[in-house]
């Protein structure tokens, strides 16, 4: 009963941290950033069901320098060219080794304040880092794995066979010399098949 009247446990929210462009590394998703338009373009693709799907691309910035963006979808048709926006949950991907924002589905863009930001023209443009891809990791593929080792268990067996046949030939060989070179056994009166020898 005690149980019963204990109160509801609450939850404590935390105030979502917002990074600056700088802080937010090509490959990383999950982070908050505050940044405005500085230009947009936008287009619609039509869709295989014959429906339309914006596609908002651009540059945005914040006091430590601008980027690249792409919004697919709902957020690309709010997007204005000069005003601030709250880029939560955000993705930061690499395309054609250049560094881009964007959104995948967990992410949401929200409208702000248009002091918010104040863009620094001349702050670093992280879009123009080249970003080169490490050397690919060994192959670790199970199945490439298994197809080596049958090819070399095939070689293998494929060796001990040639090494049978060889040892056969050569059994075979020694088998019929050794027939060539034995004495053979003196034959009997063939006219005289078993019996008694007639005597005169």
């Amino acid at each position: 009963m005690a149980s019963q009247n204990k109160p509801p446990q609450t939850r404590q929210l935390t105030k979502p941290k917002f990074d600056k462009l700088s802080e937010v590394k090509p490959g990383i998703h999950g982070y908050n950033t505050y940044v405005k338009i500085e230009d947009i373009k936008k287009e619609q693709i039509k869709r295989y069901d014959g429906s339309t799907l914006v596609v908002a691309e651009g540059l945005a910035g914040d006091d430590t320098g601008v980027i690249r963006f792409r919004v697919v979808g709902e957020y690309a048709n709010q997007l204005e060219k000069g005003k601030c926006y709250a880029w939560r949950n955000g993705l930061s991907e690499v395309v054609q080794e250049r560094h881009r924002l964007s959104l995948d589905q967990f992410g949401r863009i929200t409208p702000e304040k248009d002091d918010l930001v104040v863009v620094n023209q001349n702050g670093k443009k992280y879009s123009d880092i080249e970003y080169v891809r490490k050397d690919a990791r060994p192959n670790t593929n199970r199945r490439d794995n298994r197809d080596n080792r049958d090819n070399r268990d095939n070689r293998d067996n494929r060796d001990n066979r040639d090494n049978r046949d060889n040892r056969d030939n050569r059994d075979n060989r020694d088998n019929r010399e050794n027939r060539g070179q034995g004495q053979r056994r003196p034959q009997g009166n063939r006219g005289n098949r078993g019996g008694n020898q007639k005597r005169d």
